[in-house]
């Protein structure tokens, strides 16, 4: 499993480097800079390690990513040692870790919150497994509760999610044991150390107005306008990984709920069904479940090594039947193998980044982190063209949180003004000042703008001049003036946190 842990770390180190920022760790890095408790969507952890990667070595891509690539191959090897809490055997382990590696090893190649959400969620289902084992052993060892909540304090300053795993396990434990575990005083003392290190960020919420909880209905709005709860719920189930993951899961989870062995891990298979449940209800992303899948797998991988093992000879085959099983697995296991090497290959950056000229948008390509310097270069070109009196008087805005992002990230080294825009958390980065009366605008004026200003004029459209079709490709530049209102007073009309509105 350390090998597997390595390979994909190295692979991921690797690669960090190619094409360019993504529009959300463009994101990462201003809501950083803009430190605070807490933002509109999300806690402040990833920002601060944004901020940490930036300062420290400002405009490196693998520094930037490194602590995803950490988190990625420690998710790699927690899930191997869930599987050994669940009795796996070094094989079995192996699987496990492989299927983690090809299901998520991509997503580390990006700062993201959903990595250290993965890897978190499988340390806490990892704590959990071994106060299980250990007590059945009789040896318990309640401190693993307390440092459950300290997992539990950590993942809550990445996503908010890991709230709906708890209350999903806890659910899952009065339901199906060990019902033991919510008689142990570590637990709540977890819980309460957990519950004091989102405080801050609590009362960041509440100061302006519970912002995370309309982000929820926003998601849910875009998830059933782009994908649909079908599409939504496949995008679920794919998530297992290619033909190892998807295998091992549905295995695990149909051993767990049979109540086989491991029988006193049950509760693991019955919380994923409730948070996939909760995920579906709520319209929320897809990733969002993938956090219990490592302990599908774990359960998977132990299932496939008692099939393998004969319960009288020690681990080894039972009789000439199972000979011949393993010599008919041979023969499709190169096949099945090969398909869930290439799989997550689709999910890299391979391709030289000429080879998206001239060619349309794909789910799995990596736009997202092309011609952010290009766009910048446009808008400065424009911007300094504008005549002295109103350049002087100029402010940039977006429709996008990630062009905003990216021109503001960019913008200094071409002496670009300050950017501003009312999309997602940027709003909350604050208004122009008083004396900004006219708007560079890159995107689609929205209504806010419109309303309150007198003057909108298309001058220009984004064009990266790399023939690759972005998603901001083609947007419009408009030059915008004539306020009818202050700043102060038309500021919060700009306020739009849905994308697609």
């Amino acid at each position: 499993m350390s090998v597997i842990a390595a390979s994909t770390a190295v692979l991921l180190f690797a690669l960090a480097g190619r094409y360019g920022y993504d529009g959300d760790e463009l994101y990462f890095v201003m809501a950083g800079r803009h430190l605070d408790w807490g933002y509109a969507d999300q806690p402040p952890g990833v920002p601060v390690l944004a901020l940490l990667a930036d300062t420290l070595a400002p405009g490196s891509l693998r520094v930037l990513r490194l602590p995803a690539i950490a988190a990625t191959a420690t998710g790699i090897v927690l899930a191997a040692l869930l599987a050994r809490e669940m009795g796996a055997d070094r094989r079995a382990q192996w699987l496990t870790a492989a299927a983690y590696a090809l299901a998520f090893g991509a997503l580390g190649r990006l700062l993201s919150t959903m990595v250290f959400d993965l890897a978190l969620w499988t340390l806490l289902s990892w704590l959990l497994a071994r106060w299980v084992r250990l007590r059945r052993e009789g040896v318990p060892r309640d401190r693993l509760l307390l440092a459950a909540g300290a997992v539990v304090g950590v993942a809550l300053q990445a996503k908010f999610q890991i709230a709906v795993y708890c209350a999903a396990l806890l659910a899952a434990v009065l339901l199906c044991g060990p019902r033991a575990l919510l008689t142990r005083p570590p637990l709540w003392a977890g819980a309460a150390l957990a519950a004091l290190s989102a405080v801050p960020t609590l009362v960041w919420q509440h100061r302006h107005g519970w912002p995370q909880w309309e982000m929820a209905g926003a998601i849910a709005a875009e998830v059933s306008r782009i994908d649909g709860s079908a599409e939504n719920l496949v995008l679920m189930v794919l998530g297992l990984g290619p033909v190892l993951g998807l295998v091992l899961g549905l295995y695990g989870l149909a051993r767990l709920l049979a109540g086989r062995e491991p029988r006193a891990h049950r509760f693991l298979a019955v919380a994923a069904l409730l948070v996939t449940g909760f995920v579906v209800l709520t319209g929320g992303r897809a990733y969002y479940v993938y956090g219990v899948f490592p302990a599908l797998w774990a359960a998977g991988a132990v299932g496939f090594q008692r099939r393998r093992s004969g319960p009288a000879t020690g681990g080894r085959l039972a009789d000439s039947r199972g000979t011949d099983r393993q010599r008919r697995v041979g023969r499709w296991a190169g096949p099945v193998i090969a398909v869930s090497l290439l799989w997550p290959l689709a999910d890299l950056p391979l391709l030289p980044r000429d080879a998206y000229s001239d060619r349309p948008p794909h789910r799995l390509d990596k736009r997202s982190e092309i011609g952010w310097p290009e766009l910048a270069d446009q808008v400065g070109e424009i911007y300094h063209a504008l005549p002295p009196g109103r350049r002087d008087h100029a402010v940039i805005m977006s429709d996008d949180y990630w062009v905003a992002s990216a021109l503001a990230y960019f913008g200094p080294a071409r002496r670009l003004p300050p950017v501003h825009s009312g999309s997602r958390g940027y709003w909350y980065f604050g208004a122009p000042g008083a004396d900004r009366t006219t708007l560079l605008y890159v995107g689609e004026p929205e209504p806010a703008v419109r309303a309150h200003f007198t003057v909108v004029r298309r001058i220009a459209t984004v064009d990266n001049e790399l023939g690759i079709d972005t998603d901001y490709q083609g947007r419009p530049i408009s030059l915008i003036s004539g306020p009818k209102q202050p700043w102060t007073r038309i500021w919060p009309d700009f306020r739009r946190l849905n994308l697609l509105s």
